[in-house]
């Protein structure tokens, strides 16, 4: 399989979860896009809870510029309603390096309030995390009658 040159994501919701596949090496510029899409696709929760469900196993890692432009974006998502955030990585530690240099509670200047990360190796256990905290891209109609 080839990687796009600059990589790649794809955004979608589903039920109180906001699904993110990234792909390849991310420069800035892609980072920027994605944070833009992001931001226009979250108002849609209309500042509801809500999570993000994050799938990097095919993420190649990104610049050193883009730690800051998603360190940002992630204060302003927290700000607009978003409570956990679940993180599908592979084994290695060096992608779960770089993302926590994201993680705003290093930020001594903003209020996480009750914002929280975790990282799993598995998709199935992330979504069951997420579960557990009341977040569920699987939304169920009320039985009627």
């Amino acid at each position: 399989m080839r990687f796009p040159k600059y990589g790649s994501y794809s955004l979608d919701i589903s039920g109180n979860v906001l699904e993110v596949f990234a792909t390849g090496a991310w420069n800035l510029r892609t980072t920027e896009l994605f944070v833009e899409d992001m931001h226009s696709l979250i108002t849609k929760f209309d500042d509801t809870p809500w999570a993000a469900l994050m799938d990097g196993r095919r993420w190649v890692l990104s610049e050193p510029e883009c730690q800051a432009c998603l360190s940002e974006a992630i204060k302003k998502n927290i700000a607009h309603g978003l409570k956990r955030s679940a993180y599908v990585l592979d084994s290695g530690m060096v992608k779960r390096a770089q993302l926590e240099r994201t993680r705003p509670a290093k930020a001594r200047d903003f209020e996480v309030g009750d914002y929280k990360r975790e990282y799993f190796e598995n998709y199935f256990s992330a979504l069951n995390w997420l579960h557990a905290e009341g977040y569920s891209p699987i939304t169920i109609a009320p039985r009627q009658p």
